[in-house]
């Protein structure tokens, strides 16, 4: 019954009266439902039995008889379907709702009901109490209503009316039906004599699934009969009355024959074990025969070695499974095996109820199932279970229904490998938190830790920006109570941004070289098997081949700046060739085992390229500083359009505040349930005039213009992101325009909302521009000589072109502090925060922020 918790507790008999009556209700739409559906059945069974009784069926004759008969049990059954397939069972929900929609004022709804203004306000709830307690008392006092058996929309020719008129008479005045004679198919009637003769027939109905054909029993059959378990036996005797007998030992039950009609006797019976089946003349066996049962053996199965993964991460379980008629379905079943995990961690905690992981095994699609051996690839990378120890048990079915069960099997769930140590990290806080709900508090914490310094953590702004969204949902989820599906989506995200950090952003050919050096530098010490390790060489050498291709299109396009440079020692130089051996070299010792050797091959091949990225750095930086110079530009137009857009809220905050009445602001934050509503747009009464709204369009007008200068100065684009970015620019000086007319007819709020815009496509189109300029810098990375590859070496350099410190060591001679530029910005940055905190008329939020960030800083 929906009675909410604040109601007052009704008394035990005023709450049974009222459960009564909803159930007498429930039983009256029930009653409804019923009439409604199956009126048509009621209606075609009243006229059959009137049609009957006046003897109409016995003046059709036979043949018409039969026919009758079977029209009218055809339309019984498709009304009887079309009744079934139109009902609707009323469930306890309509009969609240009808009861209640019979009461004044819904009572029993308005008992569900929780109180929504001044629940702290000891007034309001004396009042919702007495409301509570009148609802109550109207529910008590509710009555069931009775059910509406009117079907006049439904037959509105009144069938069901005649049809009981029809039988009403055909009670009071037929004198009874006269006898029926139906048509056989053999063309007699019912009461007409079966030809005379004995005679009898026997068949062998096997299993379907055995394959086998049907076997006719005859009098000339061999006695010696074998049949599968399973097969029925069928015994049929025309013609004889008595004198005929069946003795049969192989069902277990001793069938007997049985008359099924006037001189017809038959009898069924299975085969269960061997015997003898013989019929009897009296007492003399006509026909006899000798069974010898098959038995249907259980299916076997088991398992062909452990769990192994693939190198895409997918789950293979080899199997072989057999049964002497073919096998129907196997099943493999993972369980986790609780005593064997390592409960330290997020594991700590006791693990939720989880369902066992239940795969179909793969079947041949035709044939063939007695002897079957496949294997089984299934990616459960996604599974909480992943890495840890589980239980496999194999199960093979036959179509008999019989089992056969391999002996449990224990292994670690295989799935995906992560190289990347922050994805591991990731993927161990998602397992934690699909381990047991309790370890959000847990998770919340680690994600916190994980995303503090992204700078130094994230190589991906995706990435990031993927795991704060995680943290943000599950915020806001612990504190309205998680529940599963909500933990199960923060889940599949935290999975995303995995991938998205194990597979990076490959766009470039430098950043996939990197990330290719990185993922094998990765699986050679942690032991990855020989297919991961060749996919991984292969990912590495399309990478080195993309790379190279890069550095020699820069080097065409820079032919004026390589010129200029001293030319390397031609012993000195690495050609592709040799990149090519020592990648097959690094790719032989990790196949044959020699991990350390390999890493240390590997490493050295990356100080080779990081010194062709140095020589090739040396060229094209001429052109940055351009680029830098424009940055900084648009960036000083972003901070002069926020301070246009807070100069435009303090004048619209100050026509406000003239606009109010006198009074109305201390009544509207006193308002109940509305604790400072408007202190925000009451901080600046009382303050001085600021700028007029003409004034702030001339000032937005200036911006747009400078903002146009700059977008003219700008090169046309190099990528498909520079062409975006420069949309976002042209984007925000529309909106520019835009809140300059705004402004000029006085439409403060328009403006502002202008001006918002105008920010978000501005800060859009200054980090694509930045992305553009990076990209652009790490394309005019490379060799300082002619062919791509190639290094150099020049006094006190080795012949890769490092430099050598004091014991041979790798040295830079880079100043690592912070450059002029930085504390110039940091300054600005400062400067900025104390002037906005002098200016009073900002909301005491924004002020005790600003204030806070001073002393921190």
């Amino acid at each position: 019954m929906p009675i909410g918790t604040e109601a007052p507790r009704n008394s035990g008999h005023g709450e049974a009266r009222l459960r009564q009556q909803i159930r007498r209700t429930r039983l009256a739409m029930m009653a409804e439902a019923m009439t409604r559906a199956y009126w048509p059945v009621t209606t075609l069974g009243m006229a059959g039995i009137a049609f009957w009784a006046f003897g109409g069926l016995a003046s059709l004759g036979p043949d018409l008889s039969l026919v009758a008969v079977g029209v009218f049990g055809l339309g019984l059954v498709l009304l009887i379907a079309l009744g079934t397939r139109r009902l609707e069972w009323p469930s306890e929900a309509d009969a609240v709702a009808r009861l209640d929609a019979a009461l004044p004022g819904r009572p029993i709804s308005s008992l569900s009901d929780t109180i929504a203004v001044g629940r702290d306000d000891p007034g309001a709830q004396a009042l919702w109490q007495r409301h509570l307690e009148r609802m109550a008392e109207r529910a008590a006092a509710a009555r069931a209503s009775r059910p509406d058996l009117r079907l006049s929309g439904r037959d509105p020719y009144a069938l069901r009316l005649v049809a009981l008129v029809a039988v009403v008479a055909a009670a009071l005045f037929a004198r009874g039906p006269a006898p029926v004679e139906l048509a056989l198919p053999g063309g007699g009637t019912a009461s007409a004599p079966v030809a005379a003769g004995p005679s009898f027939e026997a068949w062998a109905n096997p299993p379907a699934y055995t394959g086998r054909p049907t076997l006719y029993l005859a009098a000339d059959t061999p006695p010696r009969l074998d049949l599968p378990q399973g097969t029925e036996v069928t015994v049929r005797v025309y013609g004889a009355e008595g004198g005929h007998a069946l003795t049969e030992t192989v069902s277990g039950a001793a069938a007997g024959l049985q008359a099924i009609a006037e001189g017809i006797s038959s009898a069924t019976f299975p085969i269960a074990s061997s015997g003898r089946i013989a019929l009897l003349e009296n007492g003399s066996e006509i026909a006899g025969w000798d069974v010898t049962l098959i038995p249907d053996q259980p299916p076997r199965i088991a398992p062909e070695g452990d769990m192994a993964r693939a190198a895409s991460g997918a789950m293979e379980l080899g199997f072989t499974a057999s049964d002497d008629y073919g096998v129907a379905s196997a099943q493999a079943r993972i369980t986790l095996d609780l005593d064997e995990v390592d409960r330290r961690h997020g594991l700590v905690v006791a693990p939720e109820e989880r369902e066992e992981i239940v795969l179909d095994l793969p079947m041949p699609f035709s044939g063939g199932s007695e002897e079957v051996a496949e294997t089984l690839v299934e990616d459960l990378s996604r599974h909480p279970w992943v890495g840890l120890p589980v239980r496999v048990e194999l199960l093979a079915l036959d179509d008999a229904g019989q089992e056969g069960v391999a002996a449990p099997a224990p292994g670690t769930l295989p799935g995906r490998r992560f190289f990347d140590p922050l994805a591991r990290a990731i993927l161990e806080q998602r397992r934690d938190l699909l381990w047991s709900v309790e370890n959000a508090d847990r998770v919340d914490m680690m994600l916190r830790v994980i995303t503090h310094a992204p700078d130094d953590v994230f190589t991906n702004p995706t990435a990031y920006m993927m795991a704060r969204m995680a943290l943000r949902r599950l915020g806001y989820a612990t504190e309205d109570g998680l529940d599963a599906a909500e933990r199960d989506d923060i889940a599949e995200l935290l999975w995303q941004t995995a991938l998205v950090v194990e597979d990076g952003s490959l766009s470039d050919a430098r950043e996939r070289l990197r990330r290719a050096q990185d993922r094998l530098s990765d699986a050679l010490r942690n032991g990855a098997t020989e297919e991961e390790i060749a996919e991984l060489m292969q990912e590495l050498r399309e990478a080195m081949q993309d790379y190279m291709q890069q550095l020699a299109q820069e080097a065409m396009r820079n032919q004026d700046q390589m010129a200029q440079q001293p030319q390397p020692d031609p012993s000195m130089t690495l050609s592709q060739d040799q990149l090519q051996q020592m990648l097959d070299e690094i790719q032989r010792l990790a196949e044959s085992g020699q991990q350390e050797q390999a890493q240390a091959l590997l490493e050295q091949l990356q100080q080779l390229l990081e010194n062709l990225q140095m020589q090739m750095a040396q060229g094209g930086q001429n052109g940055q500083q351009q680029g830098q110079q424009m940055m900084q530009e648009l960036q000083d137009t972003l901070r002069q359009q926020q301070d246009l857009a807070d100069d435009s809220f303090q004048e619209l905050q100050r026509q406000f505040n003239q606009n109010r009445q006198p009074g109305q602001q201390g009544q509207q934050q006193g308002q109940p349930g509305q604790p400072g509503q408007q202190q925000g747009l009451g901080q600046g009464q009382g303050q001085t005039p600021g700028m007029s709204a003409e004034q702030l369009a001339q000032r937005q007008e200036a911006l747009r213009q400078m903002l146009d200068q700059l977008r003219g100065q700008l090169p046309s684009p190099g990528t498909e992101g520079g062409a975006e970015a420069r949309d976002q620019l042209d984007d925000a000086e529309r909106q520019m325009g835009g809140a300059r007319d705004s402004l000029e007819q006085g439409d403060l709020d328009g403006a502002l909302d202008r001006q918002a815009d105008a920010m978000e496509a501005l800060r859009e189109g200054i980090r694509g521009l930045g992305e553009e300029m990076q990209q652009q810098a790490q394309q005019n990375q490379g060799d300082a000589g002619d062919q791509p590859g190639e290094g150099m070496a020049r006094d006190d350099r080795d012949p890769l072109g490092r430099p050598s410190g004091a014991r041979g060591n790798i040295r830079s001679d880079e100043n690592l502090l912070p450059g002029q530029d930085m504390m110039r910005r940091a300054q600005e940055l400062f400067d900025e925060i104390r002037r906005r905190s002098g200016e009073q008329s900002r909301p005491d939020e924004e002020l005790d922020y600003l204030r806070r960030l001073l002393d921190r800083f």
